[in-house]
C-alpha cells in the first residue's frame, strides 16, 4: 500500500500482532547453533551471517534446498543483494549469474551459494571467471544429495535416485561424498578449499579473500554437510512443518533477526 494510503488511515493496525510476535520470539526461534560434524546447514548460515554481516554483501543463488535454507537464515539488507537467479529454476545458473554481477560491479562483495548438484550443473563456467579475472567467493554446501527432490519424496516414502555420493577412487578422503569439487575447480583455473567444521570457516574465508586479491579468480569454499537435513517448509505460511528442534534460548539462535531486536 502506498504512503498516501497510510496517511489516509486505510492501513490496518498490525500493532497487536507485532507485539505478539515480539512476545513469543524466544520460544519460536529456529535453532542454528548446532555443533554437529558433518555440519548442519543451519550452522553454516549462522557462520556466514557473522562473517559477512557488514550490510553490503550480495548473495547469488538459484533453486534448491540450499537456497530455501539460505533464504530463511541469511541476513540481506539491500535491494538486489539477494539474487535468486532463475527463480524456480533452472539449476546451474549460480556461477554465470555471479560472474555477471562481478562484471556489473567490480567492487561489490559477492557470495555465491550452491548445493553440490547446482554447482556441478555448470561448473565449467568457473573457467570463464578465471579467463576474464572475475573473482568472487562461491560457497558450496555439499551433502552429496539432490536435497530438495529427496525432501519432496518423503511424502511418498521414497528415496529414489537422488543420492549423488560414491567412493571416489581418486579422493578416498571424501569418505563417499563423490565428486572432488576442489580438484575440479583447480583444474578449471580457480582456487578452492574444503572445510569440515565450524572453526574452519572463518580461516577459509580469509584465505579466499587473499587468493582473490592475488590471482583475480573465483574461489570455491566447499563445506561438507550432513547427508540428510530437512528444511522447514509447508503448503501455507501458517502450515510450516519444522523438522529440527526450536531454539531453547537466544544462545541457540544468536544471529536470528528476532535476537537482533533486543
Amino acid at each position: 500500500m502506498s504512503p498516501r494510503s497510510a496517511a489516509a488511515g486505510r492501513l490496518k493496525d498490525r500493532g497487536a500482532w507485532v507485539e505478539e510476535c515480539l512476545e513469543s520470539k524466544r520460544t519460536l526461534l529456529r535453532k542454528t547453533n548446532f555443533d554437529n560434524v558433518p555440519m548442519k546447514p543451519q550452522r553454516v548460515y549462522q557462520c556466514l551471517n557473522r562473517a559477512f554481516d557488514d550490510r553490503d554483501t550480495c548473495y547469488v543463488t538459484t533453486i534448491g534446498l540450499s537456497q530455501i535454507a539460505a533464504a530463511q537464515f541469511l541476513h540481506v539488507y539491500k535491494p538486489r543483494h539477494w539474487i535468486n537467479c532463475g527463480q524456480a529454476g533452472p539449476l546451474g545458473w549460480t556461477i554465470p549469474a555471479a560472474l555477471g554481477v562481478r562484471v556489473a560491479d567490480p567492487t561489490r562483495r559477492i557470495i555465491a551459494l550452491s548445493g553440490d548438484f547446482d554447482f556441478q550443473f555448470m561448473i565449467e563456467e568457473l573457467a570463464v571467471g578465471a579467463q576474464f579475472n572475475l573473482p568472487y567467493i562461491h560457497i558450496v554446501v555439499n551433502n552429496a544429495y539432490l536435497g530438495l527432490i529427496r525432501q519432496a519424496q518423503r511424502g511418498f516414502d521414497m528415496d529414489y535416485c537422488v543420492q549423488l555420493g560414491f567412493d571416489n577412487v581418486n579422493a578416498p578422503e571424501l569418505n563417499g561424498y563423490g565428486v572432488d569439487h576442489v580438484a575440479v575447480a583447480q583444474g578449471l583455473g580457480c582456487k578452492a578449499i574444503r572445510v569440515h567444521t565450524q572453526a574452519e570457516i572463518d580461516p577459509a574465508i580469509a584465505q579466499a579473500e587473499k587468493w582473490m586479491a592475488q590471482h583475480k579468480v573465483p574461489v570455491v569454499i566447499e563445506i561438507m554437510l550432513e547427508r540428510i537435513t530437512n528444511i522447514a517448509m509447508g503448503t501455507e505460511i501458517d502450515k510450516i512443518v519444522e523438522f529440527e528442534e526450536l531454539a531453547g534460548s537466544l544462545a541457540d539462535a544468536p544471529t536470528a533477526v528476532a535476537a537482533m531486536l533486543d
